[in-house]
Order: structure tokens, then sequence, then C-alpha cells
């Protein structure tokens, strides 16, 4: 993978060329940002609890499913309240720190960005801290111009850390987290992906010790940036 840098700009979709290459653009969205998009309800309660750890399950163009960990309890009933967040549930961990899975769409954002996102190897596979997300897209060219003129849209111009030609990877499923590829490689040997199917989904999270609302969200995930490397999207 080769990916220049080009530091310190912001990214318009004029930058992004018109051609069937496939480009990975690692953006920065700052706190000023995401509150523009109308996230700061969102955002605050989880970074005021302690965020230890964030990870994404799906990102659907406009909205995402995330798994966050953070050192306090978040308030489940005031997120719930908010119109945009469409789930919320706490995960029951043996350690000392609380998790919690959040269903969100982004207020600000055109659900067109779906459209784009579709045509895209790797979408979000977000990185936050307390200045803001950095998020990673990966696609033709035409797909990274068009989710990020949608950003331009809702008034934000995402800052531009990487920006480069994407060769792929060794193996598929370096494309996946090491918890997807935990999930995954479990449920085969587990005999998940056998006819008939001897385990259920309850029974694989059972054996990881996770929640079955966590395990399939990180099934789906792994599932569709596995075919993502085999398929060519649809019409």
């Amino acid at each position: 993978m080769t990916r220049p840098s080009i530091l310190g700009t912001t990214l318009s979709s004029r930058q992004v060329d018109s051609d069937d290459t496939m480009r990975e653009a690692v953006i920065d969205l700052r706190k000023a940002d995401l509150d523009a998009l109308g996230l700061e309800d969102l955002v605050s309660p989880i970074q005021s609890a302690g965020l230890r750890s964030f990870e994404e399950f799906a990102c659907y163009g406009n909205g995402a499913v995330v798994q966050v960990e953070v050192e306090e309890p978040i308030d489940v009933a005031e997120l719930r309240s908010l119109e945009y967040v469409d789930r919320v549930e706490r995960i029951d961990t043996p350690g000392e720190t609380e998790m919690y899975l959040v269903a969100f769409t982004t207020p600000a954002l055109s659900e067109d960005i779906a459209d784009h996102a579709d045509e895209m190897v790797g979408t979000c596979d977000p990185e936050v801290d307390d200045d803001g997300v950095t998020m990673s897209y990966v696609g033709p060219q035409d797909a990274i111009r068009g989710a990020v003129g949608e950003y331009q849209t809702a008034g934000v111009t995402p800052e531009l850390r990487q920006l480069g030609t994407y060769d792929g990877h060794e193996k598929p499923l370096d494309a996946l987290t090491d918890r997807q590829q935990e999930v995954i490689q479990t449920a085969f040997e587990m005999g998940y992906y056998e006819v008939p199917r001897p385990i259920s989904t309850e029974d694989l999270a059972a054996e990881l010790d996770l929640d079955a609302s966590t395990v399939a969200e990180h099934l789906q995930r792994a599932e569709r940036n596995l075919l993502t490397q085999h398929l060519e999207p649809g019409p």
C-alpha cells in the first residue's frame, strides 16, 4: 500500500480526481466538525464517561453501529432520547469497565452518502480521541469524492491526513479487524458455516464470552468485508 502523506490540508472533493483507480483517503474530523454534524449530544456523554476503546461494527453511509468501552456508566436513557440514536445496549463484561453498543444516524449528513459508501471496499474504521475522529475511506476515486462532497454539503470540510493508491491486502483476512478475525475463525472452527448448522449465534457468543448481538454484528461486518474482496458491487 502506498500512501503519500499530505498533512495539514483540508480535503476538497476536487482533490480526488475521477478514474477507477482504488484509493485510500485518511481524513480527520475535529470536534467542531462533529458538533456541526449534530453529534455533540452523543459524543460528549461518551467522552465524559472516560472513553477506553471504540470499535466500529457497521458503517452504512450516514450511520454506524459502534461499540464503546468507557470507565464510568453512561446514562442510557439520555442517549436513547436522542432522535438520531436508533439503539443503545449495555453489554455485560467481566472487567471493571462499562461497554455499550450504539447505533445512530448522523443528523446533518444526507442519506445520499450511502450510495457512495456502497461502492467502497472499506469505509470509516474510525479512531476516536478527545480531539475528534480519524476515518479511512477505501474505494474508487469517484466514490471517495462523492462522500467528501456530502460532508461539504453538510458544512464540514474534512482535513486530509493521507491520500494514496490502495493496493489491497496480502490475504483476505487482513481486511478484518483482530476481533472480527477471532469471531469468524471461531465460528468456522465450531462449524457455524456447515450445512446444516450445528451451532447457533448464542452458542458462538458463549464460546467467545460475548453478547449474542455483538457476535452477530462482528460476523455481519466481517462477512461483508470478505465479500467485497471478491464480488463486484451491484447496479
